[in-house]
């Protein structure tokens, strides 16, 4: 509910029109609407006796010379008609439905798209979406241009309604105000206290170039292009980072195609991509090379990949934000851009991991340890760097010198004195362990082994009295073993060396807010423990069924002795998704005196696994029923990320 003035009833009865204070009274009122027949402005100002033919005759003449203005105000501005009077023309002849802006409950993923910047200026307040398009109240919702822009803003269908005149500013403020995001939208450079976003005639040159495209001459013909320095394309680049920084996402797809397809660019948020917004295919090339240009690659060069940074503080003060940029050519002579957003965040603490009670102790035994190795594994964007700066941050004391090596350094932590590689001069991963060594180190962590060259390095690096820390991509803790040795490890000394692997993957976190539990019924039960205990195979010493019902009647049953599980429902918080945030799921698996036997004598993974469970390791999976029963994530979501 907004704070303001709501419709007087003096002027309810000048427009003739009850004022819709409901979400359900809107909904209706906008489908009586769209059965209703088509009425120009100019005919519902005259069957009103608001006008008369010869006045309206002279508006429109002007009108040819004034493009960019609506009728209904041209004449208000010639002073024709008054505003009152223009919207008792909208309200009753046209059938636009008055809402009372006071009392509506505005939704909140409704101000989510679109920017506060442009809602401010255009004076428009998002209301609710409905059918797949976003109600938008306006003083004029016959104003094609503003609903244009607006729709380009949002990347969404509008549907206009009215608003009284006069309030729509107080109540804009006001709304997102109540949202959090009058100052998180994007800002421009130098000013701390106006909006980022574009200009009024920045917005007007943007609109009019995506009008401009000419008709196809042939299938080469792209249209005028547009230049990488337009400064609507600046903007627009600038307020696309700085709102996926805003919504939290984690990755910006940049996808283009030959011909005349438009660009299509979708952010990743919690795991899952979604469209974000589409752009005329004369945007193409310019979008690539700015961002070129943002993270100092070679403009010229399409027909192979580049990898740069961009450090967003250059572009916009303020802004302590850096993306990795990957380009990548494409079939039809394009290229796409992947950009991934690194915060520079702070390390998590180790008990917000989410590890459970089990995995939690013997991590921190682990990385306690003086020397070793010790691995996170997993695919990209699984959270290892993440893990291993909870592990340093754990260990990181005065008492100890450590070194990172990292490309590109995500989290920063006062203490570690960390170092970017870079391939480009030929500083690699193993030089820099190769330099820390000789620096007196206590703890090492290597952002990635990628190569023989690094592996050995940091093998040689453990078994001589230092702390390893690093990451892979293998699918589980025991293939990690094969993978290494696959790649020249010697295995007698990669087995001494060798302390844990921690395999994971993250999961959307279900909603806190509008998750919907439900006392699981017998054949849910069984499932889940067929399901665990499918990962057991023929293990040695694991339990068994009625064990294992029996410790999940203790961890996660109710008083009443029903087990709960949680369904996705969506609300506003979450974007109607159902999920909200990722958590994370686990398989640790540490070295024993039977597993370094094994490794020794060059076990298979199933064998290596075998022995893991016997001696209490859970498998991803496993773990990941443990958080359904614990109500964090859904079954659905466990079995898409694990075998």
């Amino acid at each position: 509910m907004l704070d303001g003035p709501a419709p007087t009833p003096a002027v309810c009865e000048a427009l003739g029109v009850r004022p819709v204070a409901a979400v359900e009274e809107l909904a209706l009122a906008i489908d009586e609407q769209a059965r209703m027949p088509m009425v120009r402005t100019g005919e519902a100002l005259i069957a009103l006796g608001y006008v008369t033919p010869q006045q309206l005759d002279a508006a429109l003449e002007q009108q040819k010379n004034e493009r960019g203005i609506a009728l209904g105000q041209l004449l208000v501005r010639q002073g024709v008609v008054s505003q009152q009077d223009l919207q008792t023309a909208l309200a009753r002849k046209m059938g636009y439905p008055l809402v009372d802006i006071g009392v509506f409950p505005v939704e909140a993923r409704a101000l989510q798209r679109l920017p506060y910047g442009v809602a401010s200026r255009l004076a428009a307040l998002p209301l609710m979406l409905h059918g797949g398009r976003l109600v938008v109240a306006l003083e004029d919702p016959s104003q094609r241009l503003t609903i244009d822009e607006i729709e380009f803003a949002s990347q969404c269908k509008v549907v206009p309604v009215l608003a009284r005149a006069g309030v729509l500013a107080t109540a804009v403020q006001g709304a997102y105000e109540k949202i959090g995001a009058v100052d998180s939208s994007a800002r421009r450079v130098g000013d701390p206290n106006a909006f980022f976003e574009f200009e009024p005639e920045d917005a007007g040159k943007l609109l009019a170039s995506l009008e401009q495209t000419p008709e196809a001459k042939s299938s080469e013909d792209e249209g005028p292009a547009i230049e990488q320095s337009d400064n609507s394309l600046v903007r627009l680049i600038n307020t696309m980072i700085m709102e996926a920084h805003a919504q939290g996402v984690s990755d910006i797809h940049v996808e283009t195609h030959p011909g005349r397809e438009k660009v299509r660019i979708r952010f990743r948020k919690d795991g899952v991509l979604r469209p974000y917004m589409e752009l005329p295919h004369t945007y193409r090339s310019a979008m690539l090379a700015r961002l070129k240009v943002m993270c100092d690659l070679d403009i010229s060069e399409r027909r192979k990949p580049q990898d740069g940074k961009i450090n967003f503080g250059r572009f916009v003060s303020g802004q302590r934000l850096e993306l990795r940029v990957a380009t990548i050519p494409t079939y039809g002579g394009v290229e796409d851009a992947v950009l991934r957003l690194l915060t520079s965040a702070k390390p998590l603490p180790l008990d917000k991991l989410g590890l459970s009670p089990t995995n939690f102790e013997r991590f921190k035994a682990v990385v306690a340890r003086p020397y070793g190795m010790v691995l996170c594994v997993g695919p990209t964007g699984s959270g290892k760097t993440t893990t291993l700066h909870s592990a340093l941050g754990y260990i990181n004391v005065p008492e100890r010198k450590i070194w990172t090596a990292e490309d590109p350094i995500e989290i920063t932590q006062s203490g570690l004195r960390q170092v970017q590689v870079n391939a480009r001069i030929d500083w690699t991963f193993a030089k820099a362990l190769r330099a820390f060594l000789r620096a007196d180190p206590d703890v090492i962590m290597v952002g990635e082994i990628r190569d023989q060259e690094t592996s050995q390095v940091a093998i040689e690096a453990s078994l001589t009295g230092h702390l390893v820390l690093s990451t892979l991509h293998t699918n589980s803790a025991p293939e990690t073993v094969t993978r290494l040795l696959d790649m020249g490890m010697d295995p007698f000394n990669f087995a001494d060396a060798l302390l844990a692997v921690l395999a994971q993957r993250l999961v959307r976190r279900l909603c806190p807010d509008c998750r919907q539990p439900h006392d699981a019924e017998e054949p849910e039960i069984a499932e889940l423990l067929a399901d665990y205990r499918h990962a057991m195979g023929d293990a040695e010493g694991v339990p068994g069924d009625a064990e294992l019902r029996a410790d999940w009647q203790r961890r996660y049953a109710t008083p009443e002795g029903r087990f709960r599980i949680y369904r996705p429902v969506g609300c506003p918080r979450c974007d109607g998704t159902g999920f909200r945030g990722r958590a994370a799921i686990h398989e640790l698996m540490t070295v024993s005196r039977a597993m370094r036997h094994l490794i020794q004598t060059g076990a298979r993974a199933e064998e290596l696994q075998r022995r893991a469970l016997a001696e209490g390791m859970r498998t991803l999976r496993q773990d990941g029923l443990d958080k359904v029963l614990a109500g964090v994530t859904t079954l659905d979501e466990v079995r898409a990320v694990s075998n």
